[in-house]
């Protein structure tokens, strides 16, 4: 009788198992095909790499329609490179440029006859990645505009 009992149990916990098992949703596993394996981009495509010339018209157009016949003011300088850097940042976005990071920075001047150095460093891949500036210039302002292209692995 006393075997009876401990088969019972053991009978008992299977069954619990087994309902735990149920209740968790879990199934048998069912064997499906291989997944093909992954594809990585190392580098862009033909036809998909920064589109530097398109770049290039896209930052003069948009200083242009923003500084044409304007005179320096230095409360509204720094509003103006907001402006100009958020304006093209979506147009250049717009070029649909596959997994390119753009980076636009835009500095705003007024021309007094002094100089200007600056420069700028940057670790990437010449082969995918790309940079276009361009200035604009009237009798008070000295605007310059550079646009990064840097291609996301």
């Amino acid at each position: 009788m006393a075997d009876e009992e401990e088969v019972v149990d053991e009978e008992a916990e299977v069954v619990q198992v087994g309902s735990a098992e149920s209740e968790s949703g879990l199934s048998p596993v069912e064997v499906e095909k291989p997944l093909p394996p992954p594809k990585y981009e190392v580098r862009p495509g033909l036809g998909e790499k920064f589109q530097a010339q398109n770049v290039r018209e896209i930052i003069i157009s948009t200083m242009q329609e923003q500084l044409t016949g304007r005179q320096y003011r230095t409360d509204q300088a720094p509003r103006w490179a907001k402006v100009i850097s958020n304006a093209v940042r979506q147009r250049v976005q717009d070029l649909d440029m596959k997994r390119y990071k753009i980076l636009v920075q835009t500095t705003v001047l007024e021309m007094k006859g002094a100089g200007i150095k600056c420069g700028q460093r940057c670790i990437w891949d010449p082969e995918t990645d790309d940079y276009v500036g361009e200035l604009f210039r009237n009798d008070t302002i000295f605007c310059h505009t550079v646009v990064y292209g840097v291609y996301m692995y």
